[in-house]
C-alpha cells in the first residue's frame, strides 16, 4: 500500500499553494487500525499544520480517539478545498501504487 500526504495551504473553497507531496510505500500483511495511524503518523512527520482524512480511512473512527492517538489536531474534511486536498492526496496514492506494480511485473 502507499500513503500520499499534501502539504497545502487551504482557504474554504480553494487549495492556494502545495507545499509538498510525500509517498511512502508499505507491504503488510494484515491492516487494521493500528497500522493505519503508525502509517499516517510515519507520513505526516515533521509537517505543520492539521491533518485531514477521510473518516473510512480510519473505520469511521471518532475525531477525539485519532487525536489522542496521533497526538496532533486531525480532522475529517468539511470544506471544499478540505476535500479536495484528500481527493488529491487519494489519486496521487493510486498513481505511486501503480508505479511500483508496474515496476515489480516489468522484473518478472
Amino acid at each position: 500500500m502507499v500513503c500520499a500526504v499534501v502539504s497545502a495551504r487551504i482557504s474554504p473553497n480553494f487549495v492556494e499553494k502545495i507545499y509538498s507531496v510525500r509517498q511512502i510505500p508499505r507491504v503488510t500483511k494484515m491492516l487494521d487500525i493500528n497500522i493505519i495511524l503508525d502509517f499516517l503518523s510515519e507520513a505526516c512527520i515533521c509537517l505543520p499544520g492539521t491533518i485531514i482524512a477521510e473518516s473510512g480511512d480510519l473505520y469511521n473512527m471518532e475525531i477525539w480517539r485519532v487525536k489522542s492517538i496521533l497526538g496532533r489536531d486531525f480532522k475529517y474534511p468539511e470544506t471544499i478545498a478540505e476535500r479536495t486536498a484528500v481527493e488529491m492526496a487519494h489519486h496521487i496514492s493510486v498513481a505511486g501504487r501503480r508505479l511500483i506494480i508496474d515496476a515489480r511485473e516489468d522484473e518478472l
